[in-house]
């Protein structure tokens, strides 16, 4: 199996199922709806493998192809890992809406690609943050005829989108899981006319979108996953989702038709009695000028303060830190202050780009 070869009606029309994971497939005999099974990309949690029907991934397809309007003479460019849920989902939206498909097959190069894009007439793309970081810094226009460019797998923040639109990059901040086939809510075509942010997102139609009373989000439609798989004594265990709705790791805001994710709820610690997100603390040193997908913040279990936080930073990153990290503290309350910087050779990524938040606890605390 290949991406092209999801893009082929064939391959939506057998009943059979598979498991993708780390570039290989796997046949899947036992599971009696034609499925495919993807590892999550999650960063925090181990990997679990959820199992969506090919069915509810076709229609996630055309759900998000009329959101952005793709159409037969549109062109979708795929450069993620065609395995992971979110580069899945750019073969089948080609398939859902019979227009062209181009896999970038280079290693990620910014330049590369660029010229790759203009060569192969892309309208459509998906990319991760630090690609749009890797763009960005090389302070080129957006090749002419490109519609819309999905940035998910983590959020990309305000001074960054920014920068990319100014660039004539038309990124849209996206929410989405492997859970759920691909993108759950995405910013509008309409928003590109305006100042660039990264709340606010058009939940799309196929889902309802809801929260609790901590402010965790559930999600609800058809295209969710309908079961998980475990291994079991070296085979595969299938169990099957049983309650309609899915409590995800979100914390988020509801209004009307929009969504606006704050936080992930696992990510959540106490330092001196308060709640803190490092991953907002990332957000903020990012839009003072930390460069993104280079460093991370990290809280380690502290018997004073239950927990420190720590802004780890790769080996060759540039020395703006000391600038930035006094003007991050002057605004900062006392429980959000980092207490130590710390170097390391190479974040720990996911292939997606994610950063390992566990591989990094294990290794730092």
């Amino acid at each position: 199996m290949d991406p092209n070869s999801i893009n082929q009606s064939s391959f939506w029309q057998n009943s059979l199922s598979f498991l993708l994971e780390n570039g290989a497939v796997s046949a899947l005999d036992d599971l009696q709806l034609p499925s495919i099974a993807f590892a999550s990309s999650g960063s925090t949690a181990a990997p679990r493998r959820f199992v969506l029907s090919k069915e509810s991934l076709l229609l996630s397809a055309r759900i998000v192809n009329d959101h952005l309007h793709v159409d037969s003479a549109s062109r979708w460019g795929l450069c993620l890992p065609w395995w992971h849920v979110g580069g899945f989902a750019v073969a089948a939206r080609a398939f859902a809406a019979s227009c062209g498909l181009e896999v970038f097959g280079d290693r990620w190069n910014a330049s590369i690609f660029l010229e790759w894009l203009k060569q192969k007439k892309i309208t459509h793309l998906s990319l991760v943050p630090t690609q749009v970081y890797d763009l960005v810094a090389l302070a080129v226009s957006a090749p002419a005829g490109l519609v819309a460019v999905v940035v998910g797998g983590g959020r990309l923040e305000g001074r960054l989108g920014q920068q990319a639109r100014d660039l004539g990059w038309p990124v849209l901040a996206s929410y989405g899981m492997t859970e759920a086939g691909s993108q759950i809510a995405t910013a509008s075509l309409q928003s590109l006319t305006k100042p660039y942010r990264g709340d606010d997102l058009s939940i799309l139609p196929c889902w309802r979108v809801r929260s609790t009373t901590t402010a965790t989000l559930q999600i609800k439609g058809p295209a969710l996953f309908h079961g998980t798989l475990t291994a079991y004594h070296g085979n595969w265990r299938y169990l099957a989702r049983v309650d309609d709705w899915y409590e995800t790791s979100d914390c988020g805001e509801i209004s009307g038709a929009l969504l606006t994710v704050t936080a992930r709820c696992d990510d959540l610690v106490k330092v001196l009695g308060e709640l803190v997100s490092p991953v907002r603390i990332e957000s903020q040193l990012s839009d003072l000028g930390m460069p993104l997908g280079r460093f991370a913040v990290l809280a380690v279990p502290d018997s004073r303060k239950e927990h420190r936080l720590l802004l780890v930073i790769e080996h060759g990153c540039h020395a703006a830190w000391r600038e930035i990290l006094p003007a991050y503290h002057a605004n900062a309350p006392g429980f959000a202050r980092l207490d130590e910087v710390m170097f390391t050779e190479e974040l720990p990524r996911s292939p997606l780009g994610k950063i390992l938040r566990r591989e990094m606890r294990d290794r730092f605390s």
